[in-house]
């Protein structure tokens, strides 16, 4: 996800003359696999689903500005607190799409946890000898470059050499993927629920000031009135969506290692919930 505050919109689908459902979401992948589980549901139940898809600082404002009826998803009560308080005054939770989100900074496996256990480490001399100082973030506009930038003063690192730099999602994977290959030590920083830490290849660092924040809900979120404009029986199902975190990480997995599409990854997903996910739909 860059800089730029763009939103692509996909064509609708699905039951011709039916409802038609306007769907946000932040681009990327680990967003797209919720809300393509999401676009499921509604097409399930006869909706046609416009996608609209970008940056955080183009999404949450349409979110505000009523201009989607369901936004997958928002981190509460600290990911995304600050666009919350500003887009969120008219909206309303929807479901708790999975629990146990959080941002975190790692560092290989192979990076010797008596040598770097915790993000205060990283300024000690002997590391920063070693460690790589550019940290290859996200967009300018996700919480976890904003976050990023902000642990370099809370721990002195920026006096150090170090520097977080935002970017395009390939850029923050091909950052990662060369540093693995080369066996060089860098500072990743990342969040959960995505695909690599299904890896086993990324180690956590402990955040002793707390700075990139605690647990966090990744919640479907919809503007008032949009989401009462919706047929009931709409209503109740979105409320009833359940992913987990390991079922994001396991479709952002298939996403981006297997090749699958989004919605390949949420069909699969959902075939293998079938009897969980027909509880969505039936009382």
């Amino acid at each position: 996800m860059g800089a730029a505050a763009t939103v692509w919109v996909s064509g609708a689908t699905a039951a011709h003359g039916s409802a038609l459902v306007t769907l946000g979401q932040v681009a990327l992948s680990f967003y797209a696999v919720a809300g393509a589980v999401v676009q499921e549901v509604l097409e399930r139940l006869g909706h046609r689903v416009e996608v609209k898809h970008g940056a955080h600082e183009a999404i949450f404002p349409l979110l505000g500005a009523g201009e989607v009826d369901v936004m997958a998803a928002a981190w509460l009560p600290e990911g995304h607190a600050a666009y919350w308080s500003r887009y969120g005054s008219d909206a309303v939770e929807v479901a708790t799409l999975y629990e146990g989100a959080r941002f975190f900074w790692a560092v290989p496996d192979y990076v010797p946890v008596e040598d770097v256990a915790s993000m205060a480490d990283l300024a000690r001399p002997s590391v920063t000898a070693r460690m790589t100082p550019l940290i290859q973030s996200v967009g300018a506009g996700a919480t976890i470059t904003s976050v990023s930038e902000r642990a370099l003063s809370e721990y002195g690192l920026a006096a150090s050499g170090y520097v977080v730099r935002p970017g395009t999602p390939a850029e923050w994977t091909a950052a990662y993927a060369a540093a693995i290959a080369e066996r060089r030590w860098i500072v990743f920083p990342t969040w959960a629920p995505q695909y690599l830490n299904r890896g086993g290849a990324l180690r956590p660092l402990d955040d002793p000031r707390d700075v990139l924040g605690g647990v966090n809900r990744g919640v479907l979120v919809a503007p008032r009135a949009r989401l009462a404009a919706l047929p009931e029986r709409t209503r109740v199902a979105l409320s009833r969506i359940a992913l987990g975190l390991d079922g994001v990480t396991d479709m952002d997995w298939a996403v981006n290692v297997d090749g699958q599409t989004p919605r390949e990854a949420a069909r699969a997903w959902l075939s293998a919930n079938a009897a969980r996910v027909d509880a969505w739909f039936h009382d």
